[in-house]
């Protein structure tokens, strides 16, 4: 059931969380199934609707920096980096304390936090008096939602409510940085705030380590981590960038079930039913808020087969092309 984001909803919501339901809610990023993080049953429920592996662990939302510390163990630099990017895309990995069930972690002794930007998830903290874990609100290893409708149309009847705050601003998840030794910081996931931005707030170069298991057995370091994620019904292929450009290459890759994916308007294109793209200009910003939903929407649609040309590998393409090439694996 989708519900418009009145206070009496997100007072509705609060309810349900405190009686250990779960809720699909909004967040900047994608949209988020929310459960009370310190409440096992709670966080079962959350793997249970999504059908999550349990050693995949699960991000723990805060209301400000305050309640991150009561949960966590915070770092010089952890704090360092709240102060500039929260609320915001940034989710830190930090030493746990007792309080989060280990069911969260993976069994881990650290945990992943953030302090979300978006106003009717922070409304939604703010009434109650618990952090709230929120992966995003699909099944596991399917493309993420940046819509009600999107959470609705995969999860609908097994949730009792999703808030709707409208679609994404983002639409790509939250950048993953490990600080669990300060020192040596290390992105586990690319996102919204790039690496750089991370290495020139602290001073120092940063290192980068994206586990791509296919078969994990044992507990991941932080979500997104497995090689195939983000992937739609249909098989996708992955194009270079700049590949696409000619009218040559459209009529001789498409037809019926076949869907071509660029990152802007080509100057060929004249109406061609089979042709899509992610920003009209190719702006990365654009580019990232639609590449969910547009994947959303060809899944809904005949196609067995997309083509989807790749971002240029700087900036925002980075994280773009992290989750394209998930979406993409066997």
């Amino acid at each position: 059931m989708i519900l418009e984001a009145t206070s009496d909803n997100i007072d509705y919501c609060a309810g349900l969380l405190k009686q250990d339901e779960v809720v699909g809610i909004p967040t900047e990023t994608v949209y988020g199934l929310a459960g009370n993080a310190l409440r096992e049953s709670s966080v079962r429920k959350i793997f249970q609707t999504k059908g999550r592996p349990l050693i995949d662990p699960l991000i723990v939302h805060c209301k400000d920096l305050q309640a991150a510390e009561s949960i966590a163990s915070l770092n010089d630099a952890s704090r360092s980096l709240a102060k500039v990017f929260w609320p915001g895309p940034l989710t830190m990995v930090v030493p746990k304390s007792r309080q989060v069930p280990d069911l969260v972690t993976a069994g881990l002794d650290s945990v992943a936090i953030r302090v979300p930007r978006h106003s009717v998830f922070r409304n939604l903290l703010e009434s109650v008096d618990f952090p709230l874990a929120a992966p995003s609100a699909n099944p596991f290893g399917y493309v993420s939602p940046t819509s009600a409708d999107h959470v609705e149309r995969t999860l609908g009847s097994k949730v009792k409510a999703i808030l709707d705050g409208g679609a994404c601003k983002i639409g790509l998840e939250s950048t993953i940085v490990d600080l669990r030794k300060p020192e040596n910081p290390i992105i586990l996931r690319y996102g919204p705030i790039s690496s750089s931005q991370i290495s020139d707030h602290l001073g120092f170069t940063i290192g980068t380590r994206l586990t791509q298991n296919s078969a994990a057995n044992g507990p991941q370091s932080a979500p997104g981590q497995l090689s195939k994620h983000y992937s739609p019904e249909c098989s996708v292929t992955l194009l270079e960038h700049g590949s696409v450009a000619s009218k040559e290459f459209a009529l001789s890759h498409l037809d019926d079930e076949t869907a071509l994916v660029c990152n802007k308007r080509p100057n060929w294109y004249a109406g061609q039913r089979t042709v899509y793209w992610l920003s009209a200009a190719g702006d990365p910003d654009e580019m990232a808020r639609c590449l969910f939903d547009l994947l959303q929407r060809l899944d809904e649609k005949p196609f067995k087969k997309i083509y989807i040309e790749q971002a240029a590998e700087q900036g925002l393409g980075v994280a773009i092309n992290d989750r394209l090439r998930r979406a993409a694996a066997e």
